[in-house]
């Protein structure tokens, strides 16, 4: 007996009213790290896998995949193509990803993991534009502004 039968009984109760509660809470709080409403009104989520198609005005890392996974605030390289910039597979090419207020996202955005130097993030804003498409505007390593269109892969 931990507490006395009716203290442990109660303690029971509250344990499987509160379980499920917290395991709501946690699961929605996460998705909605992934999820923005777009301009059309529908859920956009940036979970997956995702291709960079553009980079401007570098012109580099062009076919690199970044993986965002469920519940991570956070996206991977998945595959490289380009690199001039020391990144290694599997280096959190995003973090702290969030939704904003514009219906997007924000997020810290790896502009180099070259050796004998701590990985240089920069803030960024991912735009939504189109329904496979996501814009991200910040700074690069130069601190130019810097573009790039990355599309979801579908398998």
């Amino acid at each position: 007996m931990l507490f006395g039968n009716s203290a442990e009984t109660l303690f029971m109760k509250r344990l499987k009213f509160l379980t499920p509660v917290f395991a709501l809470a946690f699961l929605f709080g996460c998705e909605t790290i992934q999820k923005a409403t777009n301009s059309t009104g529908t859920a956009f989520s940036l979970n997956g896998q995702w291709e960079l198609v553009s980079n401007s005005p570098e012109n580099t890392l062009i076919g690199s995949r970044v993986t965002v996974s469920p519940f991570i605030a956070e996206g991977r390289f998945s595959i490289l193509a380009n690199n001039t910039q020391c990144y290694r597979e599997t280096d959190v090419k995003w973090k702290s990803i969030a939704t904003d207020n514009a219906g997007g996202f924000t997020l810290d955005n790896l502009l180099s993991n070259c050796a004998g130097a701590a990985p240089t993030y920069q803030r960024a804003t991912a735009t939504i534009a189109a329904a496979n498409e996501v814009r991200i505007s910040g700074k690069n390593i130069q601190g130019q502004d810097n573009v790039q269109i990355w599309r979801k892969v579908t398998q």
